[in-house]
């Protein structure tokens, strides 16, 4: 079988792409589904549309790469089934997709609430131009919905019977669980992970970051951003690369997923809580999202929406070692059960399978 796999971002630069569709690569292939990726970004459109501003010249490294996306749309007789990931292009209504879809069986793999409407903080109102009521048109003339939260199931069943829930995973030859021991000499590290375009995040817990950045026993760690604007928060600041994440979220011994309430929030997987997980590190995090769905609360984690609530579960972690260990195994028990690569493979090749009519 053999599938064309249409992206907006180029190969091994998106977190999502990179931690989806570019891993499941591993159990696909022998499972005898090929794939053969086709970016709409650039590399003229990448160098710019994450800065702010620019709007002419993003404007034309849109209208070049639509252009440059013509010709392998040109070749889907070449492919059993096109896969979709999120959109074929980034701006625009669904074109490209219909364009596909009247000559081959569609994946489609939505990882994110692209059906609310985002004005993205580096192209402001060119987000716009994404075409947010496109999404339940690609769902409707898809052959196979994967999925990765129960609220993006729900959106798409109004639209396709053939849905797959797959939620994002972690590849479990890195994310490996070494249990250790906290560090005597810098206590408890409590630590984020995110970018920085989430950075602003930590901004909803900034009063018990402060009062817990007070601590002798504690030490705050932010991984991903340089400058979170928390001067009066006692902190260490880690710039994200990916040859050393793995390394770097391994120095946390509590993990932190803080989220602002709005529309987006309330429906995103939160790959960072199964990282947290997978490594032994126990998370608080906002109950939004598929996060009560993932956190076994008291068990593995806890969740937390008000100020106090937050204060009192890193607290209690950081007090109670007994605790923080019992919970630090069974998170990363659930993350092996559930949220691995190997723990989804058969059901990716499943889903897969089903857009074109192979028995699974």
């Amino acid at each position: 079988m053999r599938v064309l796999a249409l992206t907006p971002n180029l190969y091994g630069i998106s977190p999502g792409q990179r931690t989806s569709i570019e891993l499941w690569q591993r159990v696909l292939e022998p499972a005898g589904i090929s794939m053969e990726f086709s970016s709409f970004e650039t590399d003229e459109l990448h160098a710019v549309i994450y800065e702010p501003g620019h709007t002419a010249g993003k404007a034309l490294a849109m209208a070049r790469a639509y252009a440059a996306r013509l010709p392998v749309m040109r070749r889907l007789d070449e492919f059993d089934a096109i896969l979709v990931y999120r959109e074929a292009a980034m701006i625009g209504p669904a074109l490209l997709e219909r364009w596909a879809a009247r000559k081959k069986p569609i994946i489609y793999q939505l990882d994110d609430p692209l059906y609310v409407p985002y004005r993205s903080p580096f192209s402001g109102y060119l987000s716009y131009l994404k075409f947010f009521g496109k999404v339940k048109s690609i769902i409707g003339m898809s052959s196979a919905v994967i999925v990765n939260s129960p609220h993006h199931r729900e959106y798409a069943s109004r639209f396709n019977d053939n849905i797959w829930e797959v939620p994002s995973v972690v590849d479990e030859t890195k994310f490996t669980y070494r249990p250790r021991p906290r560090s005597a000499e810098r206590g408890t590290c409590v630590g984020w992970s995110g970018s920085a375009s989430t950075v602003k995040n930590l901004q909803t817990i900034r009063d018990v970051l402060r009062e817990v950045g007070s601590r002798s026993d504690v030490e705050l760690r932010f991984i991903g951003a340089s400058d979170v604007d928390l001067p009066e928060v006692e902190h260490t600041a880690v710039h994200w690369r990916a040859e050393t994440e793995v390394d770097d979220l391994r120095q946390l011994d509590i993990g932190l997923v803080p989220l602002p309430t709005d529309e987006w929030t309330k429906r995103k997987f939160y790959l960072k809580l199964v990282q947290y997980m997978a490594l032994g590190i126990p998370a608080v995090a906002t109950p939004l999202g598929a996060n009560p769905t993932v956190i076994d609360e008291g068990r593995t984690g806890f969740l937390a929406s008000t100020p106090s609530e937050w204060l009192a579960a890193i607290t209690r972690l950081v007090e109670d070692e007994e605790l923080w260990l019992r919970m630090r195994e069974a998170a990363a028990e659930e993350a092996a059960k559930h949220y691995t690569l190997a723990a989804n493979a058969e059901r990716i090749v499943a889903a897969f399978r089903s857009a074109v009519g192979v028995p699974r």
